[in-house]
């Protein structure tokens, strides 16, 4: 686990440190490549995101669930956060922290973009009888419900963001205790195999970003990295090999073929239904208490 202050990363100096040359939220446009899109707030148009997410409600607990999956998450956000306290969570989903959040809470306003995942909210809220959760469908863009949260808490919410700093000022505003962004830090499943065999692969430096929005905008915010093993399984090699294309490009996998074949099955368990791969990833904690408490996890 590694903590750093803001003023260690960004060299700024302390109090008051501004990037006062540097338009961050042009350099995020320019990362995520804004360029190629003509749209006013998001990379994608409603149309194609919401599809994107009712395909994949259904099932989005079973594949990506940072609570399950990262252990001691939980529990140190129960305890930084406390009990009986109004949250207001930024792109809630289908609920992988909004159901455990209300055990403890005394409220908890789950807002979403999605109708889809909203509903497989609702039906785990129906199924575990749950009384204190309520669903607002709204691009966070777009909030503007008067809300008196304690805490704002955003987990994988904010990649297709494209003004980046307002997104984090409206959370910074409506967190009045404080807020907790949540974010994985995106490396392909597969990266420890191409950096053993030093095959490039894209970098995406965005994580990096919102820490340096906050403090820029006079917000203090901590930042922390955790490493876990997330299970990736594959059902055939034909799965395995996509895989590797998506990530390096087609040229890099057919030059580097039996090599990379060679360790993932030095890495990977072969059983029944195919392959098992336990892939090193890395999550990103972002959070301020603005009574300028620090805790690590």
């Amino acid at each position: 686990n590694v903590t750093r202050s803001a003023a260690y990363i960004s060299g700024l100096p302390l109090p008051g440190g501004k990037l006062r040359n540097i338009n961050l939220n042009e350099l995020w446009e320019k990362e995520q490549e804004w360029l190629d899109y003509n749209l006013l707030d998001r990379k994608y148009n409603d149309c194609v995101e919401l599809k994107f997410w009712k395909d994949l409600a259904p099932r989005y607990s079973e594949k990506f669930n940072l609570y399950r999956d990262v252990p001691g998450l939980g529990e140190w956000l129960h305890q930084k956060i406390g009990n009986n306290k109004r949250l207001l969570e930024v792109g809630c989903g289908v609920g992988n922290f909004t159901i455990p959040f209300s055990k403890y809470s005394k409220e908890i306003l789950a807002v979403d973009f999605s109708p889809a995942m909203l509903n497989e909210l609702l039906k785990n809220i129906e199924y575990e009888n749950i009384e204190n959760i309520r669903m607002h469908h709204s691009k966070w863009e777009e909030f503007e419900e008067p809300y008196d949260a304690d805490f704002v808490v955003s987990v994988n919410s904010l990649y297709r963001v494209r003004y980046m700093e307002t997104a984090l000022k409206k959370i910074s505003e409506y967190g009045k205790q404080g807020f907790f962004i949540i974010r994985t830090v995106y490396k392909p499943y597969l990266h420890e195999i191409f950096d053993e065999l030093r095959i490039e692969w894209k970098i995406n430096s965005d994580y990096m970003f919102m820490p340096m929005m906050l403090w820029n905008m006079g917000i203090s915010a901590n930042v922390q990295y955790t490493r876990y093993g997330r299970p990736i399984s594959f059902q055939a090699w034909n799965d395995i090999e996509g895989q590797m294309i998506d990530d390096i490009g087609e040229d890099k996998y057919l030059q580097y073929k039996d090599e990379l074949s060679d360790r993932f099955l030095q890495k990977a368990v072969k059983g029944e239904n195919g392959f098992t791969y336990i892939s090193e990833q890395i999550i990103e904690i972002i959070y301020s208490f603005k009574d300028g408490s620090h805790f690590s996890l």
